[in-house]
């Protein structure tokens, strides 16, 4: 493997943080939070769930109000989303460039086309994907990016194979996380068609799962 999911998520998120640390006016508080989110982020579903006592831990404090807070300042910003329903996920708003490893060089970030190929998933859920993950690695118009060899039309003989990766529960697996996200999905797919998946990945889609 050239590159990993990890590794690639990992450049992400720094470019994330680094550019709520120095690009906006969030709070020293807010800036801890967005640190315990870059720490905890799951690289599969790109958000993470820790508990309101594990984030009042992390930020030194005793009010679970305060983590609350700092989320909520943060999505004003515009630069994390806060998804209730039991635990709160948090998400960051990654831009399309996050991820290349070449620094750009064309200005600001363009809109992102969408793909046009047709999804053939064996798992038959076409869910909406979240506003944080929306058009990473897509194609961006006027970028110097490499052509991806992911297929969407293969993804149905992609994820049986990952399935097999993924246990004697993979296919309950890749449905729940299917069910959450299809997005999530569609990476696990790109990330095995382009030879960057692993066990840590694979790792942190079962963490995922369990979760959920």
């Amino acid at each position: 493997m050239s590159e990993t999911l990890v590794e690639r998520v990992n450049r992400m998120k720094a470019r994330w943080l680094k550019r709520v640390m120095y690009e906006t006016a969030a709070t020293s508080t807010e800036k801890c939070f967005a640190y315990t989110v870059a720490d905890h982020l799951n690289c599969v579903t790109l958000d993470c769930w820790p508990g309101p006592e594990r984030l009042a831990k992390c930020l030194g404090c005793r009010c679970t109000k305060t983590p609350q807070r700092a989320a909520r300042g943060l999505e004003e910003l515009g630069v994390l989303t806060v998804k209730g329903g039991g635990l709160d996920r948090y998400a960051p708003v990654f831009l399309p460039g996050d991820e290349d490893k070449a620094v750009r060089t064309d200005g600001q970030d363009r809109p992102v086309n969408s793909d046009k190929n047709v999804d053939e998933s064996l798992l038959g859920i076409q869910l909406t994907s979240s506003s944080s993950t929306e058009g990473l690695s897509e194609g961006t118009k006027g970028s110097q990016r490499p052509r991806l060899s992911y297929d969407r039309r293969q993804r149905g003989a992609i994820e049986i194979r990952l399935a097999s990766m993924l246990g004697k529960d993979g296919l309950q697996i890749l449905a729940r996380l299917a069910a959450f996200d299809d997005a999530i999905i569609d990476r696990l797919c790109r990330a095995h068609a382009e030879g960057r998946l692993g066990e840590r990945e694979l790792f942190a889609a079962r963490l995922a799962a369990e979760q959920m």
